[in-house]
């Protein structure tokens, strides 16, 4: 009788360790979404803006595709990290198989987690070289595959 309490007292510990080791591991995952990982953004917030653009707004936040006429900052710039070994074979077969809306979904869910007011998509040289962005970078790292030469920034409006 001993051997069986001490047996299920070992395997309720685990129990509790394990679900512990969840718990936090589900904290840690809300940096991610999807294959959507966000990048800080410090530095000079001089950015120019459009005289019209396009938006999805089926998301978490907006997602211009172009520069909004108001002014805003840039909070970070949202990419795909799978630039190297398996992970490029793994992002070849994310773009055939998955849907460009998902990735979307992604990049705006990202963008709400940071406290941004939308997702912005541009491929303005003047953003890109005040990012440090080269094109083949962008085209590595970019999270949405109908963007390649596009960078992809969580911006929250003045």
């Amino acid at each position: 009788m001993k051997v069986v309490l001490g047996v299920l007292g070992v395997l309720g510990l685990l129990a509790v360790l394990v679900g512990s080791g969840v718990a936090a591991h589900a904290q840690d995952s809300g940096k991610k979404f999807g294959d959507a990982v966000f990048l800080k953004y410090d530095g000079t917030q001089s950015w120019p803006v459009g005289e019209r653009s396009q938006s999805i707004s089926d998301f978490a936040v907006p997602i211009y595709l172009g520069l909004p006429n108001k002014r805003f900052t840039v909070l970070g710039r949202v990419y795909d990290e799978r630039t190297s070994g398996i992970g490029v074979m793994n992002r070849a077969f994310a773009e055939g198989l998955f849907s460009e809306k998902d990735r979307q979904r992604d990049c705006a869910d990202q963008a709400k987690y940071r406290g941004g007011d939308a997702v912005v998509i541009t491929n303005d040289e003047r953003i890109i070289k005040t990012l440090g962005l080269s094109k083949e970078e962008l085209s590595k790292t970019a999270p949405l595959f109908q963007h390649k030469d596009s960078a992809v920034l969580v911006i929250k409006f003045e």
